[in-house]
């Protein structure tokens, strides 16, 4: 949400707020405090018992998620949310709602899901404010009016939060596809060619080496071509025809080999090989038709290095949790800076800074895969985000990033070369829905990597 408006709606919420608190009188709201603070923990649990038995609700939270890290922070978002309300802390309490808000955007949380549980926090409330026997009846409604118009304020805040967030992810999907068609497709349609016929020829000589081993038979959807088709694609082209069957070719081409060997004893079949043949070369036709219908839409690049930029990083991250969730295939984000980049710039002067960071980013776009991004986070600072990693290969990868930056000198001009060095922070997405929480364990490990030397890679959650 742009900054102005938000601080006009925050400046509405806490004028109506402070209203609210005005003309209810303090002992209603201490007593409702006392019965909040008491009824918090049992709030919290009913509160996200009802998002498990709720189908939208089950793909964004586990149980051990909600044990570990939530029903405690829902806790204390409900013992706080009446305690005395001083006019200095209004605004703090409509924005720490804002932040709830923002949060429930990035997960993508259905905004029915979270009304739903608005509601169940102010019954379970107004129950309680009802059992109590020495309030008058004046006093119960007085009590129950503050539950309710609260609970709205707040609501208010939060919807305000998730829908500006939202409309920005839109606007950033939207630039993020014109930002993708705008590379040199021409040139990266080639490389994916390449990678199917190499694709091609490899299981070829699986096929003659084994015929039987079909298990053996590498798959086309875990090849380079298949990341970038799984990953890049939509991204790229959107949710047109021809995506949709490159998508169901390359599906049958792997069914294909599967059906096709079986029962196969000691050869595979000349006419089957064809075929094959036959797929891969379609494949690589229907790749040409989406490639010539997206050429150079110039837009969305940074300047300097021609890398992704990080306002795209919430459509593709959010898209990365929603894949990781539901086909338990976890991607990493690494967080990549270069040592001592204030010192290049002060010795050799700007002009040789920005030399190097055009040569990091060459060198990270040319040992990435089709499927990974790579984006300029900021000043000196990269991010990669690795699609379809596990523990083991994340260690390969970042590793090996780190070392070919270092492995020979950056040319500046004048003749100089520069040996540069990375610091490297790498996390595993661990199923949290929140995908700032990946980035901040990248972070944080970033962070331990310049304080334990620079030069090298911690990881966060390994």
């Amino acid at each position: 949400m742009h900054e102005a408006l938000k601080l006009q709606k925050t400046e509405a919420l806490v004028a109506t707020l402070a209203a609210l608190v005005e003309r209810t009188p303090d002992v209603i709201r201490a007593r409702i405090h006392a019965v909040a603070a008491k009824a918090a923990p049992d709030v919290a649990n009913q509160f996200y018992e009802t998002f498990l038995q709720h189908p939208q609700g089950r793909a964004f939270l586990t149980h051990k998620l909600v044990q570990e890290r939530l029903v405690h922070s829902m806790t204390h978002w409900v013992e706080t949310l009446f305690q005395p309300m001083p006019a200095e802390a209004l605004a703090g309490i409509i924005g720490r709602n804002f932040e709830v808000g923002m949060v429930h955007a990035r997960v993508n949380v259905p905004v029915s899901l979270v009304n739903q549980g608005v509601r169940v926090v102010r019954g379970d409330l107004i129950s309680r404010i009802m059992e109590q026997g020495d309030l008058s009846i004046n006093d119960q409604i007085g009590a129950i009016r503050f539950v309710t118009d609260l609970m709205d304020i707040l609501a208010d805040a939060m919807h305000e939060a998730y829908l500006g967030d939202l409309l920005g992810t839109v606007r950033h999907q939207q630039s993020l596809k014109m930002f993708m068609t705008s590379q040199n497709l021409a040139l990266e349609a080639e490389r994916l060619k390449s990678s199917l016929f190499d694709w091609l020829r490899n299981t070829i000589v699986a096929l003659y080496d084994s015929p039987q081993g079909v298990n053996d038979i590498p798959s086309i959807e875990h090849s380079d071509f298949g990341l970038w088709l799984n990953h890049k694609a939509e991204l790229t082209f959107g949710p047109v025809p021809e995506l949709s069957a490159l998508r169901d070719r390359t599906q049958d081409v792997d069914r294909r080999i599967r059906q096709g060997l079986r029962g196969r004893v000691d050869r595979v079949d000349r006419d089957f090989v064809k075929t094959l043949n036959t797929d891969v070369t379609q494949l690589a036709y229907l790749l040409s038709i989406l490639t010539e219908k997206a050429m150079e839409i110039e837009s969305g690049r940074d300047a300097l290095t021609r890398l992704l930029t990080r306002r795209f990083m919430p459509a593709i991250l959010q898209r990365e949790v929603g894949i990781s969730m539901r086909q338990n295939m976890p991607f990493a984000v690494l967080m990549l800076d270069c040592d001592h980049f204030k010192r290049i710039n002060d010795t050799y002067g700007h002009s040789a800074g920005d030399q190097v960071l055009t040569g990091i980013a060459e060198r990270l776009l040319a040992h990435v895969r089709a499927g990974d991004f790579v984006f300029r986070y900021g000043g000196e600072e990269f991010m990669v985000v690795m699609t379809e990693m596990d523990a083991s290969a994340l260690r390969i990868k970042a590793e090996a990033l780190c070392s070919v930056v270092a492995a020979s000198p950056f040319p500046i001009a004048g003749g100089e070369a520069l040996t540069v060095t990375l610091s490297v922070g790498a996390a595993l997405h661990d199923g949290h829905p929140d995908y700032e929480h990946t980035v901040n364990q990248a972070d944080t490990a970033l962070l331990e990597a310049k304080r334990g030397g620079r030069n090298r890679v911690v990881f966060a959650n390994l």
